[in-house]
This record gives C-alpha cells, sequence and structure tokens, in this order.
C-alpha cells in the first residue's frame, strides 16, 4: 500500500495535506468503502430472493436492483456540489445514513412498492458513497501513483465483496432476513465513522461550483473519455447479470460468487502495478476478454468445477477492467480538481447505469431463454465491445509511469 511514509510516496511538499492528515483520511476512506461496499453486497445477493419471495418473480428482483441504480445515477452529477457545500466528512456521513437507516425499515417491508422505495433511498447513499471514495482517494496522491492507490482502494472494495455477497446468499436461503438487514445497517455506520477521518467543514482551495455550466463544455471535457467509459458500462452491465441471478440459477452460486470477489481483489492489487508499469491500455483488452469469457461460464448453471473456473475468469478480468477504465478516465480528464471531479462522476455513473442495465435486463432474457441465452449472450456483447474504435483506443494518448 502506498501510505505518505513509503519512500515510493510523494514528498510532504509535493501534496498540501500533512502527513498524518493524509495517512487518516486514507485510512477513513478505506473504512467508509468497506462497510459501504459490505452492505451494498450483502444486500444486492439477498434482496432478490425477497423479493421472490414476496411475490414479485425474476423480473421484480431485477427491477429492485435497477431502482437502487436509477436513484444512484440520479445523484451523481450533484456530488461535486454536494462535497463543496458539505464537506467531505458530512457527505461521507450522509452518504452512510441514507445507507443504514432504510435497513431499518426493511423487516417490515413485504411489498414491491414499499421494496422499491427503500431501496431509491438507499441509492441515494449509495451514489454519494461511491463518487466520494474515488475522488476522494484519487486528490490525495499524484498520477503516477494512482494506479497502485485505485488498486488498494479497489481491492478494500473487492474484500467487502467477498464478504458481503456470499453472506447475503447464505443468509437468504436461511431466510434469515432480519439478521441480514441488521448487519446491513452496521456495514452503514462504519461508513460514517470512516468520515470522521476526514476533516470538518469544506476544504480549503476548494470553492464552490458556478451555478450553471455550459453543456457543450461539459460534453468537450466528456468526449476523451468516451472509450474507458463505454468498457466500464458494458463490463459493470456483466456484473450486474451475475450478481443478480447466478444466486437464481446456480445451487454453487455462493462458492462463485466468493470466488469472483476474491480473485477481483487479486486482480486490483496485481492490475494497479501493471498500470503504473505499462498503461492502463495495455492491461484493458486482456481483461475484457477473460470478463467476458467468466460472464458466459455462467451458463453452466448444474457444472460446478466448470462455474467456479469462469467465476475466476470473472474476477480477475472484471478488477483489472475497473482500475484501468478509472485510470483511463483520470488521464483523459486532465489533473485538475474539475476534470478529476469529473471523471469520478463519470465514472461511477457508467459503473451504475451498466450494473442497473444488467440487472433490469436479465430478468427478462432469463425467463425467456434461460441461463445460456443470459451469460452467453451478455458475455458475448462484452467481448464484442473490444472491435468498436472508441473502446479500443482511448482518445488521450497515455503516458508511460
Amino acid at each position: 500500500m502506498i501510505t505518505p511514509t513509503d519512500p515510493s510516496a510523494p514528498a510532504e511538499r509535493d501534496a498540501p495535506p500533512s502527513v498524518r492528515g493524509r495517512r487518516t483520511a486514507f485510512g477513513g476512506a478505506l473504512i467508509a468503502a468497506f462497510g459501504g461496499f459490505a452492505g451494498f453486497n450483502l444486500l444486492l445477493s439477498a434482496l432478490p430472493a425477497y423479493a421472490v419471495r414476496s411475490g414479485a418473480g425474476p423480473s421484480g428482483a431485477g427491477a429492485l436492483t435497477a431502482t437502487l441504480m436509477a436513484t444512484t445515477l440520479a445523484v451523481q452529477p450533484f456530488t461535486p456540489w454536494l462535497f463543496v457545500r458539505l464537506g467531505r466528512r458530512t457527505s461521507l456521513a450522509v452518504s452512510g445514513a441514507l445507507l443504514g437507516l432504510p435497513c431499518l425499515a426493511l423487516p417490515a417491508a413485504s411489498t414491491l412498492t414499499a421494496l422499491n422505495g427503500l431501496a431509491a433511498v438507499r441509492g441515494l447513499g449509495f451514489g454519494i458513497l461511491v463518487v466520494a471514495g474515488v475522488t476522494f482517494t484519487t486528490e490525495l496522491f499524484p498520477p503516477a501513483h494512482r494506479g497502485r492507490v485505485i488498486g488498494w482502494y479497489g481491492a478494500v472494495v473487492g474484500v467487502a465483496g467477498v464478504l458481503g455477497a456470499p453472506l447475503g446468499i447464505a443468509l437468504a436461503r436461511q431466510e434469515a432476513y432480519t439478521l441480514t438487514f441488521a448487519l446491513a445497517a452496521g456495514a452503514a455506520g462504519l461508513v460514517v465513522l470512516g468520515s470522521f477521518g476526514f476533516p470538518r467543514g469544506t476544504p480549503a482551495g476548494l470553492r464552490p461550483a458556478k451555478r450553471t455550466r455550459a453543456p457543450r463544455g461539459t460534453w468537450r471535457a466528456l468526449r476523451p473519455m468516451t472509450g474507458p467509459l463505454l468498457v466500464e458500462i458494458a463490463s459493470t452491465t456483466a456484473y450486474g447479470v451475475v450478481f443478480t441471478f447466478l444466486p437464481l440459477t446456480a445451487s454453487a452460486a455462493p462458492g462463485a460468487l466468493l470466488t469472483a470477489q476474491a480473485s477481483s481483489v487479486l486482480a486490483r492489487l496485481g492490475g494497479g502495478w501493471l498500470i503504473d508499469r505499462y498503461g492502463g491500455r495495455r492491461v484493458l483488452a486482456p481483461a475484457v476478454v477473460l470478463t467476458a469469457l467468466g460472464t458466459a461460464a455462467g451458463a453452466a448453471s448444474h457444472e460446478p468445477g466448470l462455474l467456479l473456473a469462469g467465476a475466476v475468469l470473472f474476477g480477475a478480468g472484471f478488477g483489472a477492467v475497473q482500475s484501468a477504465t478509472l485510470v483511463l478516465a483520470m488521464e483523459a480528464a486532465g489533473d485538475s480538481a474539475a476534470g478529476l471531479g469529473l471523471a469520478g462522476v463519470a465514472w461511477n455513473i457508467a459503473f451504475d447505469a451498466g450494473t442497473g442495465i444488467g440487472s433490469l435486463a436479465g430478468g427478462p432474457l432469463l425467463a425467456a431463454g434461460g441461463p445460456p441465452a443470459l451469460f452467453v449472450t451478455t458475455g458475448a456483447v462484452l467481448a464484442a465491445l473490444l472491435l468498436v474504435p472508441a473502446a479500443r483506443s482511448p482518445s488521450r494518448p497515455e503516458g508511460r509511469t
């Protein structure tokens, strides 16, 4: 891990925060990320079965995740303004409250309408959290070290998934939903705890955003990020399909999802080093191929060995794709605070849009053709994206660090 005391870390005079302040802020970001994503994965894997038990069916279960992602998407464009107005500490604390409080009401929710309403509130909190984690972390370190920093941040997110997703499936199969919701609320409390790693109020040197902004300027800034964002949307569509519907189609799903998450953690750490060494573009294409193959393997719902092998491929590819696309988006945006903020928002919108697309479109596809139609088609679409010129070549040249 790169910390301010590492020899590879930038000298303290190169960054405004103090050594202690940077260490505390980075630690707080990691604690908040672990808690937020552990609770997210716990409910992502448990709520579909809870919705099906309530009579919603596979399409209703997918719609529940889609609602979560829709409100996550809705709040993300406003997060830079929120961070400036409230400051980092308060913004993170608000996200933790929005994630945790609905969990306390979930035991009393038995209809799809009530579940969707609570999912919408949780989506607001998750939208704030995911942008805050990426933006606050990358602001602490210079570009030459961001691959490894993002890798460590992603590894913490992956560990949260390793614990959360299989546990959610196991508890759902025991119908221990009250315990599931209590654990998710406790995980959200870690987000509030992590927020205390950041100083109170609005950070020095940041000015409130203007009330209006020219759309043309925004789209011009986004255009260089088009390639990485297209890949990000496609990869997280596969993520939404695998993590929403594999628990409904395969008895070996808990082991497969645990394997995928563990593989993703290792890939984020190794991928971060490779990105800093060789550049994100060289890492991206093979990572996409691995993700596509692992997604297609989900069709082997009655072959545990093949399913687990596919999970290893999926996790390795998906973890590397996440680090590579984020680094490439940051490079395309430039090194200004506004550029990093825009890249963080755009990347997270791409992540959540893809997850929502996968969970919403996957239900009808599963009902129409079963696991082969769902997983093989999703993997084929992801692999076909390598043929799109914009996805193969990010618009701004990338330097080797």
